[in-house]
Parts: C-alpha cells; structure tokens; sequence
C-alpha cells in the first residue's frame, strides 16, 4: 500500500511554509547591502549603461535589456552571497515552522 507521500493525500507543512512579510523585507534589504558592497550593482550598472550604448536607446525595449541583463547578473551573484541568503531564507523558514509533536 503507497504511503500518504506517494499518494499526496497528507497534507505537508513544509510546501505551506512563506516568509513573514518582515522576514521578507530583512532578507531583501540584506541582500541589497551585500550586492552593494561586494560590488555587483556598479557591475551590472555598468553592463547596463554598455548595452544601451551598443544597441541604442531607440532600439531597446526595458524587457528586450532585462531578458538581455538578467542571465548574465544572476550569474555574477558571488557564491558567498548566494550561500549566505540561502543559510538565511532557511532559518527564518525554520522559524516559522509550528512546533514539532512528539
């Protein structure tokens, strides 16, 4: 006989799991202030500016540079940056979790 995870039929706490809208806003000012000092908003600043100039401003559409832009600043993200926000977004997760029953 399948379990109730094979089936689907119990209902699991962990995919109900969303941030607080506090926790939410923390991580996000907090990831700002690391993108800003590792450098990385000048980086992309700079990507930016360089592929308005090489297109031309009457020739780019804002969703035609962010599907241009977006790949290449996602991936300029640092790994400590990444590794960091996710310890973070996990422990407010965590936090959030009712208490387990013994």
């Amino acid at each position: 006989m399948p379990n109730s995870k094979e089936t689907g039929t119990d209902p699991d706490p962990v995919d109900d799991l969303k941030l607080s809208g506090s926790d939410s806003v923390a991580l996000k000012d907090l990831l700002q202030k690391r993108l800003l000092e590792c450098g990385w908003r000048k980086d992309i600043e700079e990507m930016i500016r360089h592929t308005i100039e090489e297109r031309g401003v009457a020739n780019l559409s804002r969703d035609q540079l962010a599907a241009e832009i977006v790949p290449h600043a996602r991936a300029l993200v640092p790994d400590v940056i990444k590794k960091e926000m996710l310890m973070r977004v996990r422990a407010a997760l965590e936090s959030s979790l009712p208490p387990e029953k013994n």
